[in-house]
């Protein structure tokens, strides 16, 4: 009976999807793009389709102008990837324990509560849950799914890539598309400060990925990808990202501790120094590097900032304890924390502070993942003169970042003992490449999708304890 019913199943939905495609050209491509999900469901199984849609947002997370319909110009592609890979993994999710840092899970349940207060307080309810629900869902939410989920740390590597691939690819769109009518670019985004802070994201994760490799070709790979994303920098016209990269430049000897680094920092800030004029000649007169010296566009953009942060303190005196609610102005402080505060109050801002620190704090504690808390760091410095508060692109790179503080020392030995010369090692269980960290989840642990994905390295012995 069961081939009959397999069959019959399949003649039902084949049936269903050539109705859906006879009635239009739209349903037409929604029955093709069911039929080919149909299909790599059934070929992949929920788990490789998840891993690869989760692929697939990463890459559409920089570009957040590309949509489905303009009819729903609020959903990007990112969007419905993150929908469809989660909802491929809850199987997967299921079989694993959520391991959430306790101050992450405080601030995150504070800031949920108080938007749903604030909200109901609002003249406008609605519209105020709303938006304040667009805070939860990337602040909160998002992070807390990546935390649930807890690939393996190649997987987490993929990921990173896959988003710096999706700012190399909006760099490259931006450039056929050209500039706007101010000489700045956008990318394939919304605005020149989205694209701009797509690169600050991916320079901060390509110093994650720097570490990861000690082979000259990856390195070089990584060198290439940073340049394409400091130009993105450059020719946004963006000054808060171009600093945001600086900082974190200066910063990284410091933490690293690392003499050779801070030679060639500065070096590079001398070079750059002498050569300033000859680049804002390549650049143009609307780059990042003109702006920073001073125009026109940047004195009206630093009035804009002042006028906007000044209404902004007026809202948030109106109501410092419970806060204004969200409404269609909730984003024009241009200062994320000060937009926090006049939402949700001050205990709110509070709260948002403590999940960025929560985020940031691995990156001073051993760990392989730890360099992936220079992605909060830099987004929490450059906050101060943005607005993007709940924007998915910055919010993947964020997630992606909260599971530095799963893979702690704690779980994978920084110096792991050597193999025993005769060990009995499991079939097409490679022993750990040289140098790199390892994962302690066993062999028989990893599920076929992560043993496929992470062959050769960061795998343990098998007799290594449980993690999960």
């Amino acid at each position: 009976m069961k081939p009959v019913a397999t069959y019959g199943s399949g003649l039902l939905v084949l049936a269903g999807l050539l109705a859906l495609a006879s009635v239009n050209t739209i349903t037409m491509i929604l029955a093709v793009v069911l039929a080919v999900g149909l299909t790599m469901l059934v070929a992949l199984g929920t788990e490789r389709l998840g891993t690869l849609a989760m692929i697939a947002a990463m890459v559409f997370a920089p570009l957040n102008n590309v949509r489905p319909a303009e009819a729903v110009n609020f959903v990007t592609f990112s969007d419905l990837f993150f929908a469809a890979g989660f909802g491929l993994l809850v199987p997967t999710m299921l079989m694993r324990k959520s391991r959430v840092p306790t101050g992450f899970a405080v601030a995150g349940s504070l800031i949920l509560v108080l938007t749903v207060i604030a909200s109901l307080l609002n003249e406008a309810p609605l519209m105020s849950l709303n938006y304040g629900f667009r805070l939860v869902a990337a602040v909160v939410v998002l992070p807390f799914l990546f935390l649930w989920w807890r690939p393996s740390i190649k997987l987490i590597d993929g990921l990173a890539w896959s988003f710096v691939a999706g700012q190399v690819i909006s760099l490259v769109g931006g450039m056929v598309v050209g500039a706007n009518p101010n000489g700045r670019y956008m990318g394939l985004t919304t605005h020149t400060n989205f694209f701009a802070l797509g690169a600050l994201m991916s320079f901060a994760m390509l110093i994650h990925l720097y570490s990861r490799y000690e082979t000259t070709g990856m390195r070089l790979l990584v060198w290439a990808a940073g340049g394409a994303v400091i130009a993105s920098a450059i020719l946004s016209g963006s000054r808060a990202s171009l600093l945001g990269m600086v900082m974190l430049a200066v910063l990284y000897p410091l933490v690293e501790r690392s003499v050779l680094s801070a030679y060639l920092v500065v070096s590079a800030a001398i070079l750059g120094l002498a050569s300033l004029n000859w680049l804002i000649s390549i650049a143009g007169e609307s780059s990042a590097l003109a702006r920073l010296k001073g125009d026109s566009t940047a004195s009206y953009s630093d009035q804009a900032r002042e006028r906007a942060f000044t209404t902004g303190v007026q809202e948030f005196l109106a109501k410092p304890l419970q806060g204004n609610g969200f409404d269609i102005t909730a984003l024009d402080a241009h200062n994320v924390y000060l937009q926090v505060a006049v939402g949700i109050g001050i205990f709110g801002a509070v709260a948002f502070v403590m999940v960025l620190w929560n985020l940031v704090v691995p990156l001073f504690r051993p760990g392989p993942l730890r360099r992936l808390g220079y992605v909060p760091l830099a987004y929490a410095a450059v906050a101060v003169i943005t607005n993007s508060l709940w924007d998915r692109f910055v919010w993947a790179g964020l997630a992606l970042a909260a599971l530095a503080a799963v893979y702690s020392d704690d779980d994978v030995p920084a110096d792991p003992s050597p193999v025993p010369a005769d060990p009995s090692p499991v079939s097409g269980d490679p022993s750990p490449v040289s140098g790199a960290p390892s994962s302690r989840r066993s062999a028989t642990n990893l599920t076929a999708w992560e043993q496929s994905f992470t062959a050769g390295k960061h795998r343990a012995p098998t007799h290594t304890p449980e993690i999960m």
